[in-house]
């Protein structure tokens, strides 16, 4: 699996600060100590616009100077051609959704550079919520991509891991999950084809609301139950030992993922879980 390192983004107080100081060594040292930390990949998101995304080939420069590895960039960086340039190896534009203009837009442009797309499934007006829902979703990009002579094995689909909150609650402080659909999603849309589908998902997007420690716990739990089912990246939070900690490890056995399935084992382990 795949670990992504989310840090350098225009919502950590340490990268909006960086670039409207325009000194980005910072973001030389969150490169620096996210590989250091187990980072196999580092996602760059400097938010919608040009207002930051002018600064991506001084961004791209600073961090492959320091480290040498992956980059994700979000799908506003399509039309940063000369950013784009910049980046040695393969790289990926990260958060393209399914909607068929853009979805082919971004594979003709990906094409280009010979990056990986990661695509989020999701278009206007339409939240996948069960699991033939996920799937038909998952079927049409990969679709669409054939159509477009994008290769599937450049292809990462993300069935977007999302909070459900209580809008009766007036103190947000929990969370809740229908993480059935997408458990169950993950290894069918793996086998869409005979080359494997790559599957991704971002921990983050589900612990709003929740205390550090309590952040910490669920990200682990949901992890582990997604490595066992084959989940083949993951953007996350690397200075969170922890939870690096259960990235690395085996995934659990057949007999272990059951017991992890049972009910009074997920609300332990998940708080606030619906499955």
């Amino acid at each position: 699996m795949l670990v992504v390192g989310e840090k350098i983004n225009i919502l950590n107080p340490l990268v909006y600060k960086a670039l409207e100081q325009g000194d980005l060594n910072p973001l030389r040292k969150l490169a620096i100590d996210q590989k250091a930390a187990g980072a196999e990949a580092l996602d760059v998101n400097l938010g919608p616009g040009r207002r930051y995304g002018r600064y991506l080939p001084r961004v791209i420069e600073t961090i492959q100077e320091a480290v040498d590895i992956r980059l994700f960039f979000t799908a506003d960086t399509i039309g940063l051609v000369e950013g784009l340039k910049l980046n040695r190896g393969r790289p990926t534009i990260n958060a393209v959704t399914a909607d068929p203009d853009f979805l082919s837009r971004a594979m003709s442009a990906a094409n280009c550079f010979k990056a990986n797309l990661v695509v989020l499934l999701v278009k206007s007006g339409c939240l996948p919520t069960t699991t033939d829902e996920i799937c038909l979703m998952a079927e049409e990009v990969v679709e669409e991509a054939e159509k477009c002579n994008f290769p599937t094995d450049r292809l990462y689909l993300d069935p977007i891991l999302r909070p459900r909150i209580d809008p009766m609650a007036l103190d947000i402080t929990c969370t809740t999950m229908d993480l059935g659909p997408i458990v169950e999603a993950i290894p069918l849309i793996s086998r869409l084809r005979t080359e494997k589908i790559h599957t991704i998902v971002g921990l983050s997007n589900i612990s709003l609301g929740l205390p550090r420690g309590k952040r910490s716990q669920l990200h682990c739990s949901v992890l582990k139950l997604l490595k066992t089912i084959g989940l083949s990246a993951v953007i996350l939070n690397p200075f969170d030992q922890r939870l690096m900690k259960v990235a690395r490890e085996e995934p659990m056995p057949n007999t272990a993922f059951m017991e992890f399935l049972a009910p009074e084992k997920l609300k332990q382990d998940i708080p606030g879980n619906s499955f």
